[in-house]
């Protein structure tokens, strides 16, 4: 999972809330609700993004190790790679 890029997918937007973010496709008009706190901010979903770079940034932000925040994102990625909302980045 380290190595793989992401994006998101097409017609789907990301907004912050006070509790995380909300992830609308607009093509599917369904909405998935993140309660991730001030762990993830819209600008992370910008363009393409990897795994491992994401995780180390969020560690450092949160001044917490990679090994606590690793489990939670990886988790999240698969959910919102099922869900349909953040695709390979690299197709």
């Amino acid at each position: 999972m380290n190595n793989i890029v992401y994006r998101l997918a097409k017609g789907v937007q990301v907004r912050e809330e006070g509790w995380g973010l909300l992830f609308y496709s607009q093509v599917e008009h369904r909405i998935y609700f993140v309660r991730s706190g001030q762990w993830l901010y819209p600008q992370y979903f910008d363009g393409t993004w990897a795994f491992g770079p994401l995780v180390c940034d969020i560690a450092k932000r949160m001044g917490t190790s990679v090994r606590i925040i690793e489990r939670p994102i990886q988790k999240l990625t698969r959910y919102l790679v099922q869900s349909g909302m953040i695709v390979n980045g690299l197709c």
